[in-house]
């Protein structure tokens, strides 16, 4: 006993050099144990175990954000989430009661990043979950999301980045800019010219390129290249003026053929109707059998996953595309249009 001697006289003049001692125990909890009462290695002796709590530090309750970020082509708040965390497995982040985020928990503060679409009160719930998954703790604020100073398209062109002008009035484009053939690291060219050329397209199309290319660079690619964006005519021909047949959205320059795909530091390029492989059955995810077929499903199945554009035709589509995606905005459809049977699916319409 009279080793302790020394500590206890510590204790009983409360130096501060002299404090508590944290130990996890295998279910995950905290024990909170007096350095005094470990002995070689030894079991705590009446260990305190925490009890499971979560508390949301920052943002304050009532904080008010402006959708001043962009993500997927759409205004949004960016907003960090920062929770105070202690005798739980894994933070569970909630907008609205929609689970956004889940991670195991590692630290004593753990900070989520949210990307907040629309306008209005959102409610944001931190739950703290045991090793079995069942809920031990919560806390919940609100914030307000509110528009941003200028929403304009023109203005989003400007916070991507992007080299772009008006163009003068266009049949058929509702809001027509040019636009430099560079978005981030990767140039759209077409198909038959040697460098890229500016884009004229309807203002809406840019920021959803802008988000395509981003998928491009994650895989290594630094070069689209497409066979055309605007050209006033109907699905499969003919003259939209005509009344007759159905515009295509091309005529709107809110679509656009991309042909292929041209790897970054060489000269390797994935051509769509060499290397894109007909199969039987759904294109997402595919069962790609090489190299080249398999990076062209997945820009495909990411185009629609990530909700990049509405319709995505593929070569699985018909004959009409064998050799390209066609990709457009049409509002309300959101799909790869398929109907593989065999070789040469019957689909009815070209639907581009």
């Amino acid at each position: 006993m009279e080793r302790w001697a020394p500590l206890a006289l510590a204790l009983a003049l409360g130096c501060g050099d002299v404090g508590p001692s944290t130990l996890e125990d295998p279910a995950g909890s905290v024990a909170v144990v007096p350095r005094g009462e470990l002995d070689g290695g030894s079991a705590p002796v009446d260990a305190e175990v925490a009890d499971p709590a979560v508390s949301i530090t920052d943002p304050m309750d009532g904080a008010s954000f402006a959708r001043s970020g962009i993500d997927m082509g759409d205004w949004v708040a960016f907003v960090d989430v920062s929770v105070s965390v202690q005798g739980v497995q894994t933070l569970e982040v909630q907008v609205d009661g929609d689970p956004r985020a889940r991670v195991d928990v590692p630290a004593a503060i753990e900070t989520v990043s949210l990307a907040l679409r629309g306008n209005g009160t959102r409610t944001l719930t931190a739950v703290g979950l045991d090793a079995s998954g069942l809920e031990r703790a919560r806390d919940q604020i609100t914030v307000e999301v509110t528009p941003p100073d200028d929403g304009s398209c023109h203005a989003m062109l400007d916070a991507l980045g992007l080299d772009w002008e008006p163009s003068g009035s266009q049949q058929g484009i509702g809001d027509p800019v040019y636009v430099q053939p560079y978005f981030g690291s990767v140039a759209f060219r077409y198909v038959s010219n040697d460098s890229p050329t500016r884009l004229l397209m309807d203002c809406e199309l840019a920021p959803r390129l802008h988000h395509l290319a981003m998928v491009l660079e994650e895989l290594g690619i630094d070069e689209a290249i497409h066979i055309g964006i605007y050209n006033y005519r109907c699905i499969g021909g003919g003259d939209p003026d005509s009344g007759t047949c159905t515009p295509s959205q091309h005529a709107y320059a809110r679509a656009i053929d991309l042909w292929g795909f041209g790897l970054a530091g060489s000269d390797t390029e994935y051509v769509l109707e060499r290397d894109w492989i007909i199969t039987a059955g759904a294109t997402c995810p595919g069962t790609a059998t090489e190299e080249a077929d398999r990076v062209l499903h997945e820009i495909g199945c990411r185009m629609y996953e990530e909700g990049i554009f509405e319709t995505i035709l593929t070569p699985n589509y018909n004959d009409a595309h064998r050799n390209h995606f066609h990709v457009d905005m049409t509002e309300g459809r959101m799909f790869i249009e398929t109907g593989v049977a065999g070789v040469d699916p019957d689909v009815p319409g070209l639907g581009h």
